[in-house]
């Protein structure tokens, strides 16, 4: 089940999106992409928007994209992820089937997460603050 309260005005969606610890994409369920936000895409062509989300995809990932694809539009996955270190970061690519209320597919929500800050976590901290 899935909770929300309130109404968020196209800024302070915009503001929330530019704030998020992570970047991510959006494509519909025709496989276009339709949305980017964040450094992961700085790369990317704004000509993509409104094109096949395929088409800004590295060849060598071709296969498993279509694979994933593949699962959530029938429905047997919902989450795809892997993770790689890269020049003393550490990455997080986390896809996401995007279902309606009726549980059809509606597309696919890419996650692009530095998680090198995390990892290194220790210990625990139950309220968020500060090191002074």
């Amino acid at each position: 089940m899935y909770w929300t309260r309130g109404k968020l005005t196209p800024e302070q969606v915009e503001l929330v999106f530019r704030h998020l610890p992570l970047d991510l994409s959006f494509a519909d369920e025709n496989d276009v992409l339709v949305f980017w936000n964040g450094a992961t895409y700085q790369s990317c062509d704004a000509h993509s928007i409104g094109c096949d989300v395929r088409d800004c995809h590295p060849e060598h990932s071709l296969a498993t994209l279509e694979e994933i694809l593949r699962a959530f539009k029938a429905g047997e996955r919902d989450v795809a992820e892997g993770w790689e270190e890269e020049k003393g970061r550490f990455a997080v690519t986390r896809y996401h089937a995007v279902r309606g209320d009726d549980g059809d597919y509606k597309g696919i929500l890419e996650l692009n997460i530095d998680a090198t800050d995390l990892r290194a976590l220790e210990g625990e901290r139950s309220l968020p603050g500060w090191e002074d």
